[in-house]
């Protein structure tokens, strides 16, 4: 769920807000819209061949050309367009493994572009799946207090007092987004095999990409995510589960309890030391109990889906929007286990043969280009700036080089939530320990 603030999602245009209900909704009829989404694809993946061939020493610049004109077309579209395609541009924001940096700097720009729905298209919405919103809460505010690509959350109150997010997924969502996301992942694959297979393993995250997405639609799956969550997470202070309204969730309406927090990204910027270092244990540790103990991930790591919280002795965190999680087999937590213990023990060989085991292949075979990737569970450089940036350039550059062409399904967005958590630990610089912080959770035998 997007996060829960108290301040309305003000960005959107004048004629956005304005715009009657019975008329709002994703832009376009299904055949205009895929024309755009098929012919912004063809126009980015046309400049990336007609550079490739010109000659050698005008390729570089017509690149960077490519580069930037490709992620401004990407970002323009994905805000006209929303929907399905808007999701696809704030994951890859989040991989900047996989895409150049002009992506993901232009696509970052995504999370705060995302206009709300208009209020009387809101209250009808809750009407039809729920009943009259009089009837349901005591006060339902009109303005959205945060809008992403496929709902957005009012604040209203229950007839109890009792403070709640509702989250409603958008007009024409339901019948528009599966239609994209199966028209999105056949352009990934063609744009894979024009650009020659240049980002690594794109077939298997264009297709989780997709289900991931489609599972985002399904508010009673969400619903038993929460819940598991509240159960992985009881008797963690540290962290903030919201409960489930059951009895007020229906079809494209979810109730969850209210947050009261604010954007954890946000925050940050002008937190003090001391409380940005334990809100980052906090988020770090929570991901390591998800997937070293119990399993089951939060698979959507974006900035506004945490929120930091006032505690009575410590910062809390707060986790919202549990569309996209993920579940690992078994077999792959115990491989991560041990992808994790050689990163504490130094043991670059362990390393390679976790990644091996689990399933990751890169295009030379060479079991030794997997190593770099280990730089994701590596704590020998300590807690020193220097040595985290080389061990990012070493990633970057393996990526380049000898790129895996094989990720196991489960794992794209366990690999998303780790570069995430490694930007976020780089530009803290934290003075505690993550060797000690995994330690604690392999501390008996997987």
């Amino acid at each position: 769920m997007p996060a829960q603030e108290a301040t309305p999602a003000a960005r959107a245009e004048p004629h956005e807000r304005n715009r009657a209900g019975a008329d709002w909704g994703l832009p376009g009829s299904q055949i205009t819209r895929r024309a755009e989404l098929y012919g912004t694809a063809f126009a980015v993946a046309g400049r990336y061949a007609a550079a490739r061939a010109l000659p050698p020493e005008r390729r570089p610049a017509a690149v960077a050309r490519a580069h930037q004109r490709g992620a401004q077309d990407l970002y323009r579209r994905a805000v006209h367009l929303r929907g399905g395609f808007l999701k696809l541009g704030q994951f890859a924001s989040a991989r900047p493994d996989l895409l150049p940096p002009a992506y993901v700097e232009e696509l970052s720009r995504l999370q705060d572009r995302v206009p709300p729905a208009p209020a009387d298209a809101v209250r009808r919405m809750v009407e039809e799946d729920v009943g009259p919103v009089d009837g349901a809460f005591l006060n339902f505010d009109a303005d959205s207090a945060s809008a992403a690509s496929l709902a957005q959350v009012h604040r209203a109150t229950r007839h109890d007092g009792r403070p709640v997010a509702v989250k409603i997924q958008y007009p024409r969502v339901a019948d528009v987004v599966p239609r994209e996301m199966r028209d999105t992942r056949r352009i990934l694959l063609l744009l894979d095999r024009l650009l020659g297979s240049r980002v690594p393993g794109l077939p298997t995250i264009a297709h989780v990409l997709e289900e991931t997405v489609l599972e985002e639609l399904d508010y009673r799956h969400e619903a038993e995510n929460v819940e598991r969550f509240v159960l992985n997470f009881a008797g963690e202070d540290a962290v903030v589960i919201p409960g489930v309204h059951r009895d007020l969730s229906a079809g494209r309406v979810l109730v969850l309890d209210w947050l009261e927090g604010e954007n954890l990204a946000r925050a940050l910027r002008h937190a003090d030391r001391d409380v940005a270092e334990e809100a980052a244990l906090v988020l770090i540790d929570a991901y390591l109990k998800q997937i070293l103990d119990d399993g089951f991930l939060h698979a959507d790591p974006h900035p506004g889906n945490f929120l930091l919280m006032a505690g009575p002795h410590r910062p809390r965190l707060g986790l919202v929007d549990f569309g996209a999680c993920v579940e690992l087999p078994e077999a792959t937590r115990v491989g991560l286990r041990m992808l994790y213990r050689s990163g504490l023990e130094g043991d670059v060989r362990l390393a390679g043969e976790a990644l091996d085991r689990l399933g990751f292949r890169t295009r030379s075979g060479d079991l030794g280009s997997l190593v770099a990737w280990a730089s994701l569970f590596s704590f020998e450089d300590g807690d020193d700036q220097v040595g985290r940036q080389a061990a990012w350039q070493r990633l970057m550059a393996a990526a380049r080089e000898d790129p895996v062409i094989r990720i196991p399904p489960e794992l794209v967005m366990v690999g998303r939530v780790l570069i995430v958590q490694t930007g976020l630990v780089s530009r803290i610089r934290p003075r505690w320990s993550m060797a000690d912080l995994v330690a604690s959770h392999l501390g008996t035998a997987p």
